[in-house]
């Protein structure tokens, strides 16, 4: 291997294990909630055939981000719907990622959630909007 192929897969090789240590050090040495556990277990994919092509390219972005640091899962089960449960979730992952997560791709991932939400978790979501007017 020549001294130009090695940098390219010397950097892959630290970014992936960056990646991984990131992973780990997220979670830590605290137990998950069990709430979390159930979101965990749940399905990884969400069916996306029948959206608009601009929310296909977003969920590509939200499956990439999310899944850097933990499960698909978690972000395609958990009880998230309204806009404020996004925003506030996305923005605590950007902290935590670290440059891993443009304010672009937090934006894509965001207008993706809350769309899929309004579809995929509609009850959830109107729910949601009911409790917050009562406040």
């Amino acid at each position: 291997m020549t001294r130009r192929a090695v940098i390219p897969l010397t950097f892959l090789v630290m970014a992936f294990a960056g990646a991984l240590a990131h992973r780990v050090s997220a979670q830590g040495d605290q137990p998950l909630d069990p709430m979390v556990i159930k979101w965990d277990k749940g399905p990884d994919k969400i069916d996306v055939s029948k959206y608009p092509a601009e929310m296909k390219r977003k969920y590509k972005v939200f499956t990439e981000i999310c899944g850097k640091c933990h499960t698909l899962a978690r972000a395609v089960n958990c009880d998230f719907a309204v806009e404020d449960d996004w925003e506030r979730y996305i923005k605590r992952m950007m902290r935590r990622g670290r440059g891993i997560i443009t304010s672009e791709m937090a934006q894509d991932a965001f207008e993706f959630a809350v769309y899929d939400s309004k579809i995929r978790k509609k009850d959830l979501y109107e729910q949601k909007l009911k409790d917050a007017a009562r406040r």
